[in-house]
C-alpha cells in the first residue's frame, strides 16, 4: 500500500474514533487486536495492514476506510514519475481528492486548509487568512506553529511519494508570508471550468452551437455549489468569487441556449449554479424561461410562486421586474403548450414560426410580442378603473363601513390570504350602495386597479345568473390579454387571471352573486387582493371555505332614514313635518331605495306634503293594492316581489 493512501486510511480511522468518542484502548478492545496496532495503523505505520484488522477498527469506529482504495489495486504504488499516474482535485461539489481514480480520505481541518488553497491555485494565501478558516475567527495565540502542522499533514496526504526520496511534486510550497498551493500536474475542475468557459465566450459570435457546447461542457463538471461540504469557506471572498463566476456563466449559458431553441439543453445546469444563490433573480428569471422553453411551462409558474414566497419571507420583498417579465412572458406565450424549443417546433430549416413572430431555427433573440414585452410589466398599462358612480348622498352604515375597513387593514399588515368581504341581505337593501360607496373612498389603496362585475344572481330579467367565464374573458381584457391568448377553458382562463393578479393589489367587486360556486372562478390566488361580494344570499360556502367576512345588511334605522329624507329634500321640508318625515320613514319600512324614491316623488311635486304623501301610501297599503312590507315581513316579501313592479306605488 502507498504511503499516502496508509496515511489516509489511518487519519480516516483516527479522526471517526475521536467522533466516536473512543479512546485507544476502548477500539482495541472491542476490535480484539492490540493498541499498539490500533496506535500504528492511525500513525500510517503499518505497511501492509491486514484487511481484516482493517475492517474489525472501522465497524467500531464507524469509518468506511473502502472509501480510501482498497489495499490489494495495483495502481495504488503508483509514483508520480511513473506511466499511468493522475492526481485530481474536485472543487465544484463536495471537496474530492483523487489519485490514480483512488480517493484520499483526510480529516474535515486538512479538508478545509486544502479547499481554501486549492480554490486559489499558484496564489499566497496568508498565515492569517489559513487561521481565520480553520478557526473560525477565533485562533489560539501560536496559531502560526499550529498551521504549519496542519500544512505538514496536509502534505503527507497530498503529496505521494514525496517522502525521505523526494521523488514527489511539492504541491504545497512555503513562501514568505504564508502557502501556495502547485496546480502544475494537478488535473483541477476548477480551472477546466474558467478555460472552457473563457472559450465558449470567445467563441460565441462566431460559432454560436459551438459556445453552446463549449458553455455544456464548462457546466457538466459542477456537481453541486463549490465546496459543498465546506460551509466555514462559502463567505470567503475567493469562494464568493467563484461562486458569482459560475452564476455569470450560467447566465450566458442560458441566454444562448434559449437564443438557439436549446433550453432543455440548459434547465439541469441552471439548476445545479442557483444551489450557489437561491434567491438571485437573473438566474432564476433564465431557469424559469429555459423550463418553458422545453415544454415545462407548469413547473417554470410554481417556481415563480416558490420563489417569490420565499422573497416576501426571508427578504420582505416583491420579485423584481426581471422576475415580473419572465413570468408574463411565459403566461402570454401562445405556442403549443408554451413550448419554445426546436424540439416541440420541429427540425433546423422547417421554418415553424414562433408565436413571436420568427422562424424558429433562425430565431436571434428570445425577444417576445410588443404585447409580452408590455405585458411582462405588470404595471405599465393603464390601471382598470370599473366601478360604478358612487350613490350620493350615501347615509349610515358606519359599523359595515369600519368592518371593511378593518379587513383591509388586516391584510396589508400581511395577512396570508386573500380578503374577501360577503356583503349579503334582502333585495334592495343597499347592499351594491355600500360596496361602491366602500370602494371608491379606499380605491388608493388598490394601485393595480379596481375590478366590477354585476353577476346578475338573482337573474329576474335574464333568468340566469351571468357565466363566470364570461367575467373572466372581460377581466383578462382589462389586463391587456388579447382575446387570442385567453385560454379555452374556464380552469385555464382562472388559473391566467389568479396569475395575473399575483404580486400585485386589486380590488374585485362582484355585485348580487348567485352563488359560491359563481364567486369562487373570480377570486385571486393571492394576499394583497381584496374581494368584496354582494348576494342576497348569506354565502356560507364562501365563509367556511374561503374564510370570507360575512357582513349582514338590514334596514336603515330611525334615525338614519330621517336624516336621508331630510337630505334629499332640505331641513326646512322636514323641519315643517317632523313627524310626517318620521312617519315616511315608517311606511317605507326604512328601506334606503323605498326612501329614495319617496323623496323623488316629494321632491319633483313641491306643492306636494309629505303628511300628504304618507295618507297616501297608507290608504293603498291598507287598500291591499301593493304590498307594503313592514321591517318584520320585509325579506319574504321582497324575495317573492322581486321585478315585479313593486315600486310604481310612489309614482
Amino acid at each position: 500500500m502507498g504511503g499516502w493512501l496508509r496515511i489516509a486510511r489511518g487519519d480516516g480511522l483516527r479522526a471517526a474514533r475521536i467522533k466516536a468518542g473512543l479512546t485507544q484502548d476502548e477500539v482495541a478492545r472491542r476490535a480484539e487486536i492490540s493498541v499498539r496496532t490500533v496506535r500504528h495503523i492511525e500513525r500510517g505505520q503499518v505497511k501492509n495492514p491486514r484487511h481484516e484488522t482493517l475492517a474489525r477498527m472501522a465497524e467500531v469506529v464507524g469509518y468506511d476506510y473502502e472509501a480510501a482504495g482498497p489495499g490489494s489495486e495495483p495502481d495504488t504504488d503508483l509514483q508520480p514519475d511513473q506511466p499511468g499516474f493522475r492526481y485530481e482535485i474536485r472543487l465544484l461539489g463536495p471537496l474530492t481528492v483523487l489519485c490514480t481514480g483512488l480517493p484520499v480520505a483526510m480529516p474535515l481541518k486538512q479538508r478545509a486548509l486544502l479547499g481554501l488553497l486549492a480554490v486559489q491555485p499558484d496564489q499566497t494565501v496568508s498565515h492569517e487568512e489559513i487561521a481565520d478558516v480553520l478557526w473560525s475567527g477565533e485562533a489560539p495565540p501560536a496559531y502560526q506553529k499550529l498551521v504549519h502542522t496542519y500544512v505538514a499533514r496536509l502534505r503527507r496526504l497530498i503529496e505521494p511519494g514525496q517522502g525521505r526520496h523526494g521523488r514527489g511534486a511539492r504541491r504545497i510550497s512555503t513562501v514568505r508570508g504564508g502557502y501556495v498551493f502547485n496546480s502544475r500536474g494537478v488535473e483541477l475542475d476548477l480551472r477546466q471550468f474558467e478555460e472552457r468557459s473563457a472559450q465558449a465566450k470567445q467563441t460565441a459570435a462566431a460559432d454560436p452551437m459551438a459556445a453552446l457546447e463549449l458553455f455544456g461542457q464548462a457546466l457538466r463538471g459542477w456537481q453541486g455549489r463549490l465546496l459543498q461540504d465546506l460551509s466555514q469557506l462559502w463567505q470567503h471572498p475567493a469562494v464568493v468569487r467563484v461562486a458569482q463566476r459560475h452564476i455569470d456563466v450560467a447566465i450566458d449559458f442560458a441566454d444562448l441556449a434559449i437564443r438557439l431553441n436549446r433550453s432543455a439543453f440548459a434547465v439541469e445546469h441552471l439548476r445545479v449554479a442557483s444551489y450557489e444563490e437561491p434567491l438571485h433573480e437573473a438566474l432564476q428569471a433564465r431557469i424559469m424561461l429555459a423550463l418553458a422553453g422545453s415544454g415545462r411551462r407548469a413547473a417554470a409558474l410554481r417556481l415563480f410562486a416558490d420563489l417569490r414566497m420565499r422573497l416576501k419571507k426571508e427578504l420582505g420583498v416583491e420579485p423584481s421586474e426581471e422576475i415580473w417579465q419572465a413570468r408574463n412572458a411565459i403566461l402570454m406565450d401562445d405556442g403549443p403548450d408554451g413550448r419554445t424549443d426546436q424540439a416541440a417546433a420541429g427540425p433546423p430549416g422547417s421554418g415553424t414560426t414562433h408565436a413571436y413572430g420568427t422562424a424558429r431555427d433562425s430565431w436571434p433573440a428570445p425577444t417576445p410580442s410588443p404585447f409580452v414585452a408590455e405585458a411582462a410589466r405588470p404595471r405599465s398599462l393603464a390601471p382598470p378603473a370599473q366601478l360604478p358612480p358612487v350613490i350620493t348622498p350615501f347615509i349610515g352604515r358606519q359599523e359595515q363601513l369600519g368592518i371593511l375597513d378593518g379587513l383591509l387593514a388586516h391584510q396589508r399588515k400581511g395577512h396570508p390570504s386573500v380578503g374577501i368581504a360577503a356583503i349579503h341581505g334582502p333585495p334592495e337593501i343597499g347592499k351594491t350602495a355600500l360596496a361602491v360607496r366602500w370602494a371608491h373612498h379606499r380605491h388608493e389603496e388598490f394601485t393595480d386597479g379596481q375590478l366590477y362585475a354585476d353577476l346578475q344572481g338573482s337573474a329576474e330579467s335574464t333568468g340566469r345568473p351571468v357565466d363566470p367565464r364570461t367575467v373572466l374573458n372581460r377581466f383578462l381584457r382589462s389586463l391587456g390579454v388579447p382575446d387570442t391568448w385567453i385560454p379555452d377553458t374556464r380552469e385555464e382562463a382562472s388559473a391566467l387571471f389568479r396569475s395575473l393578479l399575483a404580486g400585485r393589489h386589486f380590488l374585485v367587486l362582484l355585485d348580487d352573486a348567485a352563488d359560491a360556486a359563481q364567486v369562487r372562478a373570480l377570486l385571486p390566488g393571492t394576499p394583497g387582493n381584496l374581494v368584496v361580494v354582494t348576494s342576497r344570499s348569506p354565502l356560507m360556502d364562501l365563509v367556511t371555505r374561503e374564510g370570507a367576512q360575512s357582513i349582514a345588511l338590514d334596514v336603515l334605522s330611525a334615525a338614519e332614514s330621517y336624516a336621508l329624507i331630510e337630505t334629499h329634500l332640505g331641513p326646512e321640508r322636514t323641519q315643517a313635518e317632523p313627524d310626517a318625515t318620521a312617519e315616511l320613514a315608517a311606511v317605507c319600512g326604512q328601506y334606503p331605495l323605498e326612501l329614495r324614491m319617496a323623496v323623488a316623488r316629494l321632491a319633483a311635486t313641491p306643492h306636494l306634503s309629505i303628511h300628504a304623501l304618507v295618507t297616501e301610501l297608507a290608504r293603498r297599503a291598507a287598500d291591499h293594492s301593493y304590498a307594503l312590507r313592514s321591517k318584520q315581513s320585509v325579506t319574504s316579501t321582497r324575495t317573492r316581489n322581486a321585478g315585479n313592479g313593486r315600486w310604481h306605488r310612489l309614482t
